[in-house]
């Protein structure tokens, strides 16, 4: 019902959307850098933060950049 009211073509709220749709925010950088760095010296890592602060859309945005493989 809203879609049509607000002219939207698909719900906005939605987790299938693509990591390059997503707010780049300066956290969710952060973040991805941080992931980076752990990958590279193949060491282990706890995120935390606020509810809503971003860490599963980090850890998103992290595991699209790896190899499929």
């Amino acid at each position: 019902m809203y879609l049509c009211h607000f002219t939207l073509t698909r719900f906005p709220c939605h987790d299938t959307l693509n990591t390059d749709e997503l707010f780049h925010a300066s956290a969710i950088t952060e973040t991805e850098a941080r992931l980076h760095h752990l990958l590279e010296l193949k060491g282990i890592g706890l995120l935390t933060g606020e509810v809503g602060s971003g860490q599963t859309t980090g850890c998103r945005k992290g595991a699209d950049t790896l190899h499929s493989g």
